[in-house]
């Protein structure tokens, strides 16, 4: 097999348009094989018109193309050729229109829809610290988000394509690295737009400067900044200069997990969120800030304070966000006076912002929500009058990625029957999605589908105040980690789910591709007394499994004998199987096996840390070698492990040879699922990361990298 050889020819620039750029290239891969290629950029880098040509046709091959400048990353499938030609346009010159994208090429690429002009949530990865201005100029809101996790690191652009009326934004552009707690206003007085972030930075001009301007505010904190750490440039005391509001969380008195007693009680203290006022005793043009005054303010952690101006007279008042899913109004003249705004959002980890999205000059608010989605929540009420809230309302977007919430979780299933891999996914917020396949078995495309149903309601299983071990800050938190398979052998497919709670239940499918029967405890006939991982406050129901949280559920026929087994965790982190039998016609589930060792003939866990700190691991069973035994896949912050099969279907030992594919897409363990998306009989790799996204890998892509153990 040929590698994936590439190289590149010089750059050079065609006479006949200054704005018209050429890079000639040469690659040495067959037809049908993946190829990612990164190239340089110049200043004014145009994505929409990037054009890739075998060297003597002028048939635009579809390509992806990822930009982060000063490069773009090109993802595109080979035709054969030896060469290729790929032209692009600057500063919105030449070609404008965009071309749709694969959505699955195969050399690490995000998944696409596969086609352009596609509507879907305006979302970043994991975390979205908004802010709303005017950044392109032509006198609409535009939006910059800044998404601190790893695999989609970064603050970017969504220009407002749409109205007043009915925002709709553009595709994402990268500006730079994640600025995280990012706010904007005016610091020194000059009039001109700033930014803020965490660290006490702040940038001058940024519709001017970008973010190159970065400076450090000169003061000395010596309180306590925990997880969160906004500043907002404000006049707090009305005397005309610029003052500093500080927001930070404290997480001391609530530690992280293992705290509730045996009656789910939480034994220590709440989240905190303070608010520090530091008063600009010298000018706008040289600051000299006093020491900080600590405000009247307690949150439920995130205070991310934001003033909040809805009358012409009098101060303004003083909007707090929390760590959970609610806003809190703060009366100026008195703070302890405050009232909670009367929506809730849908998710947690809230990262609230007023804006002034009509030209009144009424607050309305922009709110980032943790998994990557902002919500618009419009104040109804003219400038002047009381506000009046309208419900909480997604942002939406052309072209997104495909994605599912944060810290997804895919599982590729045929889930309509109709003979193509789909997408079925779970995410930390406890939703179960599904993305059809309305392309083709070999060239996949996609269309959301929404959220799984039970009874009439989205699925979704979340903590709620005391079903996480990590305390009742994880109210609204899931961790939906499906499997999709024909559990009572009916024909039709049902869910198996494990999650937050560690409790494994199923859903059995009505054959209503979109609604499923109300959830119903996996049980097993245990040799005595149901077990659960010991820091688990409650108990087991008659013969429920308890386990680790967060791991996944396999179903395969370990012992074909023809019975849909369970392969998982135990409640206490050790692989093992769960025998399907028949009794008196009836499917039974039987106690699990310890049979999965490794080399040295230990039994395999793969989850030995205690509460917050066990479970996560995700786990897929496939012949990934070709040798007719299942091997194991699992997750790792580098990418995939396998753990070849050198054993026997009674005593598997499971040998680990390291990476499957390098994908550094570090956080939360990355979810690795393996399934023929292609139609060539090979298995190809599916990974759902943190940020929400999906990362697709084509067998021969892989094998043409074959990684060692790090």
């Amino acid at each position: 097999m040929r590698l994936l050889l590439l190289s590149l020819f010089a750059l050079t620039v065609i006479a006949a348009d200054k704005n018209r750029q050429s890079n000639s290239l040469t690659v040495d891969s067959p037809a049908g094989f993946p190829v990612r290629l990164e190239i340089p950029t110049a200043r004014g880098f145009s994505v929409d018109s990037v054009r890739l040509y075998e060297e003597d046709s002028r048939n635009p091959i579809p390509v992806k193309v990822e930009y982060r400048r000063p490069s773009a990353v090109l993802h595109f499938i080979s035709s054969g050729a030896s060469k290729y030609v790929v032209t692009w346009d600057a500063f919105g010159q030449g070609e404008t229109e965009r071309q749709a994208a694969p959505a699955m090429v195969g050399s690490g690429d995000r998944v696409t829809f596969g086609r352009a002009g596609v509507l879907g949530k305006l979302a970043v990865g994991l975390y979205s610290h908004p802010a709303a201005i005017d950044w392109d100029g032509d006198g609409d809101l535009d939006l910059l988000v800044a998404s601190p996790d790893r695999p989609y690191n970064g603050t970017y652009f969504f220009r407002n394509i749409g109205t007043t009326a009915e925002p709709l934004f553009d595709r994402a552009a990268w500006l730079g690295p994640a600025l995280k707690d990012l706010a904007v206003g005016d610091v020194d007085g000059d009039g001109k737009i700033d930014a803020t972030s965490a660290g006490g930075r702040w940038f001058s001009d940024i519709r001017r400067n970008g973010f190159n301007e970065r400076r450090q505010f000169n003061l000395k904190r010596s309180y306590h900044v925990g997880r969160d750490d906004l500043w907002l440039p404000v006049d707090w005391d009305g005397d005309g200069k610029i003052d500093l509001l500080n927001g930070v969380s404290d997480w001391r008195d609530y530690g992280w997990d293992d705290a509730f007693n045996s009656k789910g009680e939480w034994l220590r203290g709440p989240l905190h969120g303070f608010v520090y006022f530091w008063r600009n005793g010298g000018t706008n043009v040289a600051p000299k800030y006093e020491e900080p005054v600590k405000l009247d303010i307690d949150s439920y952690g995130s205070p991310v304070p934001q003033l909040f101006r809805w009358r012409a007279t009098g101060k303004a008042d003083l909007l707090i966000g929390s760590f959970l899913d609610y806003v809190t109004l703060h009366q100026r003249d008195d703070l302890k006076k405050s009232q909670v705004l009367p929506f809730r959002l849908d998710l947690e980890m809230i990262q609230p912002r007023v804006i002034q999205w009509h030209k009144d000059g009424r607050p309305s608010l922009l709110i980032g929500e943790e998994g990557g989605t902002l919500s618009f929540v419009e104040n109804l009420a003219p400038f002047g009058q009381e506000p009046k809230w309208a419900e909480p309302k997604q942002l939406e977007q052309i072209d997104p990625y495909v994605k599912s919430g944060s810290l997804a979780r895919p599982v590729a299933a045929d889930w309509n029957g109709d003979g193509k891999l789909d997408l079925v996914a779970g995410n930390s917020a406890g939703y179960i999605e599904w993305f059809e396949n309305t392309g083709s078995r070999e060239v996949p495309a996609f269309t959301a589908r929404g959220y799984l149903r039970a009874s009439g309601k989205p699925i979704r299983r979340v903590a709620g105040k005391n079903k996480s071990v990590q305390g009742p800050a994880e109210a609204k938190w899931g961790y939906a980690n499906p499997t999709v398979a024909d559990w009572d052998m009916d024909g039709k497919l049902d869910l198996l789910v494990n999650d937050i709670w560690g409790e494994v239940v199923w859903y059995r499918g009505t054959g209503n591709i979109q609604e499923l029967e109300p959830a119903r405890n996996i049980e097993v006939e245990w040799n005595g007394p149901a077990p659960k991982p010991e820091w688990v406050w409650w108990e087991p129901q008659g013969m429920q499994l308890l386990t680790q949280w967060r791991t996944t559920p396999e179903v395969v026929d370990w012992d074909r004998d023809g019975l849909p087994d369970l392969v998982m965790l135990n409640h206490q982190g050790y692989l093992c199987l769960f025998r399907r039998a028949k009794r008196n016609g009836e499917l039974v589930l039987g106690a699990p096996e310890r049979i999965f060792v490794t080399e040295s003939g230990r039994f395999l866990n793969l989850a030995n840390g205690r509460a917050g700190s066990s479970g996560r691991r995700k786990v897929d069973l496939v012949d990934w070698d070709g040798d007719g035994d299942l091997d194991l896949l699992t997750d790792s912050d580098q990418g995939p492990l396998w753990y070849e099969n050198r054993g026997t279907i009674e005593r598997p030992v499971m040998a680990q040879r390291g990476l499957v594919a390098r994908a550094p897409l570090a956080g939360h363990n990355p979810t690795p699922n393996a399934a023929d998306w292609n139609g060539d009989g090979k298995l190809d790799l599916l990974i759902g990361a943190e940020d929400g996204f999906f990362y697709f890998f084509d067998r021969r892509f892989i094998d043409a990298r074959q990684v060692k153990a790090p």
